[in-house]
C-alpha cells in the first residue's frame, strides 16, 4: 500500500494522473488516501456492475467502484485507489497510475471535445496535460456526494 494524501513531500498544487477503464483522469493528491495493489471484492447481488462489492482492506470493510464502469469506459484491470478518509469510505479501481503532476489546470469545452463521458458531476471541465496526454479532472468529493454513486441498488435499464 502507498499513501499519498499524508506524505509531507506532496505539494498543494499536486495532482495525480491515472486511467480508468481507457480514461485519463486527474485528481487532487489530497484526496486519496492510498493505493492497493490488489483488493479481492465481495460482489452484492442486485447492485450496478460498476459496483464490484465490499473488500478488507486494513483490517476495514471498503466498498468497492470500478471508475471505468462508472464513467461508461471499459472496465478497469489494476490497482484500487482509497480516497481520502475525510471524504468517506471507498476504493475505486483503475488501470494504472502514471505518475504525479505540478503542471496546470486548463480549462476545456467539454461540448467541443466531447469528453464528457457520463454526465457525472464529478467529471470538472478543467484538464491537466503531462507529456503530450490530457488527463480530465475528477473531484473526489463530488463523486462522493452523488446520487447516483451513493445509490448502489441495481438501476433500471
Amino acid at each position: 500500500m502507498r499513501k499519498f494524501g499524508a506524505s509531507k513531500r506532496m505539494n498543494e498544487n499536486d495532482h495525480i494522473v491515472f486511467s480508468a477503464g481507457g480514461i485519463n483522469l486527474a485528481v487532487d493528491s489530497a484526496s486519496i488516501h492510498c493505493v492497493h495493489d490488489s483488493l479481492s471484492a465481495q460482489s452484492e447481488d442486485g447492485t450496478p456492475d460498476w459496483f464490484l462489492g465490499v473488500a478488507v482492506a486494513d483490517e476495514r470493510l471498503i466498498p468497492i467502484t470500478d471508475l471505468g464502469v462508472y464513467l461508461q469506459g471499459s472496465s478497469a484491470t489494476g490497482r484500487v485507489i482509497e480516497v481520502a478518509k475525510e471524504l468517506g469510505i471507498a476504493g475505486l479501481k483503475i488501470d494504472v497510475i502514471h505518475g504525479v503532476s505540478r503542471n496546470p489546470l486548463s480549462p476545456v469545452d467539454v461540448q467541443t471535445t466531447g469528453s464528457d463521458t457520463s454526465g457525472d458531476q464529478a467529471l470538472q471541465p478543467m484538464v491537466l496535460t503531462e507529456q503530450g496526454t490530457q488527463y480530465r479532472l475528477i473531484d473526489l468529493a463530488s463523486l462522493m456526494q452523488s446520487s447516483r454513486f451513493l445509490n448502489i441498488e441495481l438501476e433500471s435499464a
